[in-house]
């Protein structure tokens, strides 16, 4: 993977800002060829940011798609483009933190339309992962080869001057490219788990982001894309929710465009970028775990091939899923929490969201029956141990054995076949051991 430096720093006005300082302008993928052929879907490289102990008022990403020049040309259709930090987890494991999403257009290369689009993303939530040397991860479902597909531009513009709010860390929570909405026989809970987030030191507040669009059409109710669905998520015990809902697709910029780019849709406007949903400025406390449990509206999709109730062209006009007018209803969608601080942090406490030490969280639900989720942070990489016991002590069920990274974890527990009564989770790892009470009803 070769190493792209270009650091360039200027003292320049951006438009829209006020009294900037310095500003460092940091070069990342130029032009990048993404399609499905010898370019790939996928550009992952290597660039170098400010360092961490530099304080920057204003981070703003300039993200252009162009279309390659003739004989090549724009992928016509509207898919989804999308821009990660690769964090690693250990030496062989990464994580993807989505920063950016973007909908390509329908088709801008005919009837007058632009050639390109560019947008422009607020970067200040992510400054802790966009020091030193980063890893940027560049995806744009595209399904076109040869000359076609997008070139891809991402400029990072860092404007240097003290801030009262430094956004300290980011603690990926889920990233789904496809999570089937309406299914029975894969629900949504299967995958939305409640996720406890350790707080890190010097942590003030939390924002928590929720990144979503919905794709799929011909569906019971024209879902997802098309369909208007709320969106829940409980932080402790406060419920938030959120209509993932745009009825401004036709007011884009980046316009005109062949086909339907006008309709109003689930966070899904051809030729415009993604907003995600922000609760923010939620207290916290060091020590603590900030607990999140994402939701999503009832919903079940009669028009799909596993119904046995499903009739083509009687009940449905089409039971099978196809490429073209009945396709799976999926979210697109990802979940972070960013915890934020007016205190000066040094460059070692920068992305912190693991505790010192391991933490075995209360499993969820409790009571349960008969499943539960066992949920734990581990400090280090290292191996680690989950079992269960009764309450005379004996082993009942070994849950996991085996080398994890740094970070959040959870397993499964079901209880179907065992007595009603209390049980003990234990987490062994890094040399310590913790056990947690478990309450078994039916």
């Amino acid at each position: 993977m070769r190493l792209l430096l270009i650091l360039l720093t200027l003292a320049i006005s951006l438009p829209g800002l006020a009294d900037p300082g310095d500003t460092t302008v940091v070069f990342t993928f130029t032009q990048e060829l993404q399609n499905f052929g010898a370019g790939g879907r996928d550009a992952i490289e290597t660039f170098a940011f400010p360092a961490a102990d530099i304080e920057f008022n204003e981070i703003y990403m300039v993200y252009r798609l162009d279309c390659p020049s003739a004989p090549g040309d724009c992928d016509p259709w509207d898919r989804t483009a999308r821009l990660y930090v690769q964090r690693s987890l250990t030496d062989s494991t990464h994580e993807d933190i989505e920063i950016a999403r973007a909908i390509t257009p329908y088709d801008i290369t005919g009837g007058g339309g632009p050639g390109h689009c560019d947008w422009t993303f607020d970067m200040m939530e992510y400054q802790s992962i966009l020091r030193g040397e980063v890893t940027l991860h560049s995806f744009v479902d595209t399904w076109v080869g040869g000359n076609q597909g997008w070139l891809v531009t991402c400029t990072f513009y860092f404007v240097e001057n003290s801030m009262p709010l430094r956004a300290m860390a980011v603690e990926q929570l889920w990233n789904f490219g496809g999570l089937v909405y309406g299914d029975p026989d894969d629900p949504v809970e299967n995958h939305l788990d409640l996720s406890f987030v350790p707080i890190p030191p010097q942590a003030e507040f939390a924002t928590v982001r929720i990144w979503t669009t919905g794709h799929g059409q011909g569906n019971t109710h024209n879902a997802a894309e098309f369909s208007q669905k709320t969106h829940g998520v409980w932080i402790g015990l406060d419920q938030y929710e959120h209509l993932l809902w745009r009825n401004d697709c036709s007011v884009n910029p980046c316009s005109p465009q062949g086909g339907t780019w006008q309709f109003s849709r689930a966070g899904w406007c051809p030729g415009s970028r993604v907003y995600p949903w922000d609760i923010p400025f939620i207290e916290v406390t060091p020590g603590e775990t900030i607990d999140i449990w994402p939701t999503m509206e009832p919903y079940e999709n009669l028009c799909r091939p596993n119904n046995p109730e499903c009739i083509s062209g009687v009940t449905c006009t089409d039971c099978n899923f196809n490429s073209t007018g009945h396709t799976q209803p999926v979210y697109i969608t990802s979940g972070q929490v960013i915890f934020w601080t007016t205190q000066a942090i040094s460059a070692d406490e920068h992305n912190v969201a693991v505790p010192a030490n391991a933490v075995l969280h209360q499993n969820y639900p409790n009571p349960f029956n008969p499943e539960t989720t066992i949920s734990f942070a581990l400090a280090k990489e290292g191996r680690t141990v989950v079992k269960v016991f009764d309450v005379n002590g004996r082993e009942v069920r070994t849950l996991l054995d085996r080398d994890l990274a740094r970070g959040q974890h959870k397993v499964m527990f079901n209880g179907s076949g065992l007595a009603s009564g209390v049980y003990f989770a234990r987490l062994e790892a890094a040399g310590q051991v913790f056990t947690n009470k478990m309450l078994l009803l039916k």
